[in-house]
């Protein structure tokens, strides 16, 4: 539907929106333009409004002190560049870019709404520990569910929320190119805009790179498939090393992992108290949206969506606000170390087996004599190059000739950057007092 006939809606008519960005010091969107039109409208909506109470790095936070910032301003930011590459493409790929241009726009905004706490990614291995992409899938229930974004989306087209959830899901149902400048290997909208803001609000300079220079690189070939010319091979080189360089200083540091390892023990005690006594004659405080997230068992993404949309990262610093006075001692414990960042401590793991099984018996004994139940109180954590272990193809370049070939056959360094590590970086979680008594009986 042309954008002169669309229905006038929250007075967009002709009107030019700007936000104020830590990276690209504005992000504009002219209403004029009907991609922009329908961003602008559906930035207005409960779930997106919702992700300004989502941290958008969970508990780096507690690391980088910076680092408060929401999925609210990275969602609009991935909008925005999925924007800038398809003005880019559609000059050369006029027909293949204007029939999906609205279902991309619309799902680079919405393709975090599923995303829940703690910790975003890692609510996932707290409330879905055997199931994996369970914030897509919510994502994509929000998309069909959800009666607010379906009027706005039927208004610019009557088969654009099946596109949405489709570009959302990874179906082949839509061309390849429509999820790729989301989701797709190498550089994506989403990846593009996490690694240059997370590294701007952690006040680090890991994850900068030349953004426009690779946008302007992007070509569809053929058979749909986007791909990047060679002579941009030096800024997608670039955008490899600030990737990996995020990963292994902020997202896995190990200060942050023992963050992590200590959220995920109060979720256990959590669930092990209920266990024992029941939610409804528990005496924690648990609203009902807690009460159905533990009575899921590791399947929220069947909860209804009103409890997934209460699921924010304030209500869960609420309830752990609560039980930090609650009766049990270890839940009130483990909380009160989460609120006040009394945080666990790390010790490096020998690569020794023996050596790691010795350690691992004596700290365990250690736990137990300071009266620190392991269960609890101890835990191991990798940081082995955990974003290489995702199953990803390596991205597509157009060589000068026009012949299409992976990027790992002419650029050795991003071939090294993919690859695993063969050198595990791993760490055991203790409380400090556990750590210096050990250092005390055992060094």
């Amino acid at each position: 539907m042309p954008a002169s006939k669309l229905p006038a809606a929250n007075n967009l008519d002709n009107e030019k929106r700007s936000f104020a960005d830590v990276v690209h010091q504005s992000l504009s969107f002219d209403s004029s333009e009907e991609s922009s039109r329908l961003i602008l409208e559906l930035l207005d909506t409960r779930w997106v409004q919702r992700l300004r109470r989502i941290r958008q790095t969970g508990n780096t936070h507690l690391v980088y002190m910076y680092a408060e910032h929401s999925r609210f301003g990275h969602s609009l930011g991935v909008a925005y560049l999925a924007s800038l590459l398809m003005s880019q493409l559609e000059n050369r790929h006029r027909t293949q870019i204007r029939e999906f241009r609205n279902a991309v726009a619309a799902a680079a905004l919405l393709h975090d709404l599923g995303h829940t706490a703690p910790g975003s990614h890692l609510a996932e291995h707290i409330w879905n520990p055997d199931i994996k992409g369970q914030h897509e899938k919510i994502s994509v229930r929000v998309v069909k569910e959800d009666a607010e974004i379906q009027g706005i989306l039927s208004r610019y087209g009557r088969e654009l929320g099946s596109q949405v959830a489709a570009i959302l899901s990874g179906s082949a149902e839509v061309p390849r190119w429509t999820r790729d400048i989301i989701s797709g290997d190498g550089w994506n909208a989403d990846r593009g805009n996490w690694s240059i803001v997370d590294s701007a609000m952690c006040c680090v300079h890991y994850g900068r790179y030349n953004v426009h220079a690779l946008i302007d690189a992007f070509r569809l070939t053929d058979n749909e498939e986007l791909v990047i010319q060679e002579n941009r091979l030096d800024a997608l080189t670039h955008f490899f090393v600030a990737r990996d360089s995020m990963y292994r200083q902020v997202y896995q540091h190990r200060v942050l992992q023992a963050v992590d390892a200590l959220t995920e023990k109060v979720a256990l005690r959590l669930r092990d108290v209920i266990e024992n006594e029941g939610a409804d004659n528990s005496r924690l405080f648990l609203d009902e949206s807690m009460i159905e997230v533990i009575a899921a068992k590791n399947r929220i993404h069947f909860l209804p969506l009103t409890d997934i949309y209460n699921m924010t990262d304030n209500w869960w610093y609420y309830h752990n606000e609560r039980w930090c006075q609650c009766e049990d001692p270890v839940l009130r414990d483990l909380s009160s170390r989460l609120i006040d960042r009394r945080l666990l401590k790390t010790l490096r793991m020998p690569s020794d087996k023996l050596e790691k099984e010795q350690l691992l018996r004596q700290l365990h004994h250690t736990c137990e004599s300071l009266g620190f139940e392991p269960r609890y109180y101890l835990s191991t954590v990798s940081s082995s190059d955990l974003h290489r272990k995702k199953l990803e193809s390596p991205p597509k370049v157009m060589l000068e000739s026009g012949k299409i070939v992976s990027v790992t056959d002419v650029e050795p360094m991003i071939a090294s950057i993919l690859e695993k590590s063969s050198i595990p970086r791993e760490w055991v979680v203790v409380p400090r007092a556990v750590k210096e008594h050990w250092a005390k009986m055992y060094i």
